[in-house]
């Protein structure tokens, strides 16, 4: 339920791909790791620190897309996605390492028959 709304709330605040990165996010004090663009799409990645948050926009509304990602060591994430209404795709990321290392580059891939993006972040373990 919670994901519904959230992308319900993503659709509203942004239709273009110049806004792709959600501004709720911005206004919280989150700020941009990553951003690239291929012509017709844009992709960023955005952080607070800890949570990450990664977005495209300029998909062709329903297209499915393949997300690869790695993160040093840890096995790779490799599924398909699929871009909403708007041509939109989006979702959080909590980077975290099983052999309890201090962090790593994250690269995420989104490639579709419409996009190819490559996205990078480095991230490090939040010390308490």
């Amino acid at each position: 339920m919670l994901k519904r709304v959230l992308i319900a709330l993503l659709s509203l605040t942004s239709a273009t791909v110049a806004t792709a990165y959600d501004p709720i996010v911005l206004k919280r004090g989150w700020y941009r790791a990553d951003r690239t663009s291929d012509g017709a799409c844009l992709g960023e990645v955005g952080t607070n620190g800890q949570f990450y948050v990664l977005t495209v926009a300029g998909l062709i509304p329903g297209e499915e897309a393949r997300l690869v990602i790695t993160n040093g060591d840890m096995k790779p994430i490799d599924r398909m996605v699929r871009a909403d209404g708007a041509g939109r795709w989006q979702e959080y990321y909590i980077p975290f390492r099983s052999n309890n290392g201090e962090g790593a580059v994250v690269s995420a891939d989104i490639t579709s028959e419409s996009c190819a993006l490559p996205l990078q972040f480095t991230w490090q373990r939040k010390r308490a």
